[in-house]
């Protein structure tokens, strides 16, 4: 499982590190270190600064099993075009980030230059939702990670109609819309 840890709860590179550590303590697979200091105001750390993040982060995870991922946001919250972003990313795999990050890009050329300029680092890429890029698509582009984001609360917004029949009514009637067990054990077989 990886965690997405936002900024590491903290703008200081070294607390950031010792949460960080904390965190890959608890046997997280991986961790994400973003450089927007939060999701409200959205402002973008410096780019020394964002580097120096990383860099802090990297030295406290070193001889665990966790990988760094570093997340650059200056696209997703309108503050950075592809080729900013492009140069965030860069010196974050330069400074230890094990994969790269860029959500918000939605085409296939933007996702290509992103993979392209930090190969041979795998790339995370943000997909999902009707139209957007599909799995083939992450695969021809050369992206090695994929995150579905807030497409996962859409797809458990299809409990929603039974939740409340069973909240209003006690019933289960919508129970038989769903798959039967059998066929979840062998979807999940094939992964």
């Amino acid at each position: 499982m990886n965690a997405d840890f936002e900024n590491g709860y903290a703008d200081d590179p070294n607390w950031c590190a010792e949460n960080a550590r904390l965190c890959a303590e608890t046997g997280v697979a991986g961790l994400s270190i973003e450089d927007a200091a939060d999701r409200k105001e959205s402002p973008l750390y410096d780019v020394d600064l964002a580097v120096e993040r990383i860099h802090a982060v990297r030295e406290a995870l070193h001889g665990t099993n966790c990988l760094l991922v570093g997340r650059a946001e200056g696209f997703l919250v309108g503050r950075e075009k592809l080729d900013q972003v492009i140069k965030r990313l860069v010196k974050y795999s330069e400074a230890g980030a094990e994969c790269l990050y860029a959500p918000g890009f939605k085409d296939r050329d933007s996702n290509k230059a992103i993979v392209d300029a930090v190969a041979p680092k795998p790339v995370n890429l943000l997909i999902g939702g009707p139209g957007g890029l599909t799995m083939r698509h992450a695969e021809e582009i050369g992206a090695r990670r994929v995150s579905v984001g807030r497409i996962r609360s859409r797809g458990l917004g299809r409990i929603h109609p039974f939740a409340k029949e069973l909240m209003e009514q006690g019933t289960f009637d919508q129970l038989k819309h769903g798959a039967s067990y059998a066929e979840l054990q062998k979807l999940f077989a094939q992964t």
